[in-house]
């Protein structure tokens, strides 16, 4: 064994100790240990800021001086952690984590194409609880992109849906090179592809024209719907005619026939003179794909617009930031997604676990639809119940085997709706169509119930989907995150946890505090032998990981909003020293010439005797070592006295750069 012997100290030889309040600032004295890193990557993951887990740790140390580090340390390692993620590049670690996670979920589905330089193109993804929620309620598909979540500026495209707690679900998510009609046509056939090629019945976008030539491509005989809201915005600002918007949104979602809607839209023609307006008659054009008249009968779950998109982006915006790279980005995704489904599993619970309240007469009928639907579901059907108190039959038809009962409404005796009524299967069909559209018995179909002495909703009346049996034959995969990270990550906190009542106690008394510290230490070091067998093992198994070579994706120009218009108007910043626009101090024209100007100086009196470093230092951004060489070695008194002959303004040259210098090493 070696050892060291100390035979002189020599003490002027040696820099000043550091007083005891400065040792935490030495670069020897600073370690983020590894429960640290731990516990960062911890907090990290949930989305905390690296300021903010500083705060924290400094809290929970008991002041700066305890906690081992500075806030600089902490940025850097994250900054080092996010490299050693990205060795690979940044394309490959978000291939890497979708592998893994196709490995721990058997039906994950994951799907990319690259370009001809082979950079990452379109990504698209959907895991075994987005199929199987497909699987229930895919029969209304919604759309649309988002922008600013990722460091490349790649569209977003979420597919979501409506599930039978009435909650948006995400059937699958794509990150887009362009938003042309091939890049959507490939969306669409990779995400047939994923859910086995079970196309929806009806599909909501906005008025985007590649996602229409798109849809028309791969979903011919869906029923696609253009977002009502998006329609009322463009009638908004493209006719500027006192309450034409509000007739127009009456015609929109008017429930008459096709022939009531056009009578009502040449009226309103008529009264606001739009006859040849050309928005007007270019969304007349549309009509089929907005107007409720033309719309009946095709099942859109109540939606009317993507508006259900919109929301699911603005809540995915809180998780996922501009200056995300992609193997952030689809593990920042993850967590928000999963909270989404515990909202949804939460709801569950309640539908299961509690009773309906019952508020109506019609007791046995309000109680049988407190057993069927879920608990959103039945709060929608009362609804209607109490809807239905404003209609009456006014005339019933005997045809055989079904029966015609003829209504109309509290003080609108000109408007009537009919229902045929089955007499043997006890089905219904109302001239509203409202069933067809929404999936719920309107209120004309439940005053036939009441006419009819029904205690139970007919089967025919129950759509599935909203029932408490939507999901009762589907086995869904829970999502145990044991993969890599995140498996330690879990431990780290169960542990943490239960080590939260211990520090309690240990730390009520001197005695328990010292046992509890033995104890820790000696388990901590029989704890890092017997991981550092694993955590090798774990190395070599990364390097295993499968390799996808594929390289990183270019930053995307989208079609949308090219920034925030506050950056259009945003004051020019003005240069440090000359305070023109254009330019920073450090590429200042006046700063330059003051360098060569005191390069010069330096070469015509080198022979006047030792020069400070500085004269062969770049002020445009040397070396950190000439810096301090320059700091720690020349005092001003040593310049002034070493070039007692030369200018005044070589001194003053001096002077402004030795500021320079020492503002930057305080910055530093």
């Amino acid at each position: 064994m070696n050892k060291w012997v100390v035979k002189e100290f020599m003490a002027d030889h040696n820099h000043p100790l550091v007083k005891q309040k400065n040792v935490q600032f030495l670069r020897s004295h600073r370690v983020i240990k590894n429960a640290d890193k731990a516990q960062l990557n911890a907090m990290r993951g949930v989305g905390i800021g690296t300021s903010q887990i500083m705060d924290y740790m400094v809290q929970q140390s008991g002041g700066y001086n305890n906690v081992g580090f500075t806030k600089k340390d902490l940025y850097n390692h994250v900054d080092a952690d996010r490299r050693v993620h990205l060795r690979d590049g940044d394309a490959e670690g978000a291939l890497a984590y979708l592998c893994g996670k196709s490995e721990m979920d058997p039906s994950f589905y994951y799907k990319y194409n690259v370009d001809e330089d082979n950079h990452l193109a379109n990504l698209f993804w959907a895991d075994s609880t987005s199929k199987l929620d497909y699987n229930c309620f895919g029969d209304v598909l919604a759309f649309d992109t988002t922008y600013r979540t990722n460091a490349y500026k790649k569209p977003l495209v979420i597919l979501v849906g409506i599930n039978h707690h009435h909650q948006t679900i995400v059937f699958g998510s794509a990150l887009l090179v362009d938003e042309s009609v091939s890049t959507y046509t490939w969306v669409l056939e990779t995400f047939l592809d994923a859910m086995n090629n079970k196309k929806p019945l009806s599909v909501i976008t906005d008025g985007d024209k590649a996602m229409r030539k798109a849809i028309k491509r791969i979903f011919p005989n869906s029923c696609h719907r253009l977002c009502a809201w998006h329609i009322q915005r463009n009638a908004f600002t493209n006719v500027h005619v006192k309450d034409f918007t509000n007739h127009f949104s009456k015609c929109m979602f008017m429930e008459g026939t096709i022939e009531e809607f056009e009578c009502a839209w040449n009226d309103m023609l008529e009264m606001f003179n739009l006859h040849g307006h050309k928005w007007v008659t270019d969304i007349y054009a549309k009509r089929s794909r907005w107007a409720e008249a033309y719309l009946r009968g095709h099942f859109f779950a109540g939606m009317k617009s993507t508006q259900r998109c919109e929301s699911m982006n603005a809540y995915l915006n809180r998780f996922l930031k501009t200056r995300l790279k992609l193997f952030e980005f689809v593990k920042h995704f993850d967590r928000a997604l999963s909270r989404i489904r515990h909202n949804e599993a939460k709801a569950e619970f309640e539908t299961h676990h509690s009773s309906a309240v019952l508020t109506t007469k019609l007791y046995a009928l309000e109680k049988y639809a407190g057993t069927v639907f879920t608990r959103q579901s039945f709060l929608k059907f009362r609804d209607e119940m109490k809807n239905a108190e404003l209609f009456f039959s006014v005339s019933t038809e005997n045809h055989g085997g079904y029966r015609v009962h003829t209504l109309t409404k509290f003080r609108s005796p000109d408007k009537i709706w009919k229902v045929c009524y089955g007499n043997s299967d006890r089905s219904m069909k109302c001239t509203c169509m409202m069933f067809e559209l929404v999936g719920f018995p309107c209120p004309h179909m439940i005053v036939v119930m009441k006419i009819e002495h029904l205690e139970e909703i007919p089967e025919t009346c129950i759509m599935k989907r909203w029932s408490k049996l939507a999901k009762e034959t589907v086995q869904v995969h829970h999502d145990n995150e044991s993969q890599g990270d995140a498996t330690n990550i879990i431990r780290y906190g169960a542990l943490s946890s239960m080590c939260s009542r211990m520090s309690y106690f240990t730390s009520q008394s001197e005695k328990a505090f010292k046992e509890a510290r033995c104890e820790i230490q000696r388990l901590t070091c029989q704890m890092e032998e017997l991981c550092k067998n694993s955590m090798e093992e774990s190395e070599r198994e990364d390097l295993k990981a499968t390799k996808h070579h594929v390289r990183d994706p270019i930053i995307v120009k989208t079609k949308g909003n090219p920034g925030n218009l506050k950056d259009k108007f945003k004051k020019p910043r003005h240069c440090g020293k000359c305070k023109k626009v254009g330019h920073t101090v450090r590429k200042c024209p006046e700063f330059v010439n003051t360098h060569n100007a005191f390069i010069n100086i330096e070469d015509s009196i080198e022979d006047m005797g030792d020069m400070p470093s500085l004269l062969n230092h770049n002020m445009e951004g040397g070396s950190r070592h000439g810096t301090n060489e320059f700091s720690q070695n020349v005092t001003m008194n040593h310049f002034t006295s070493g070039i007692s002959g030369a200018s005044s303004t070589y001194n003053e040259l001096y002077y402004n750069a030795k500021n320079y210098v020492y503002k930057k090493k305080i910055n530093s």
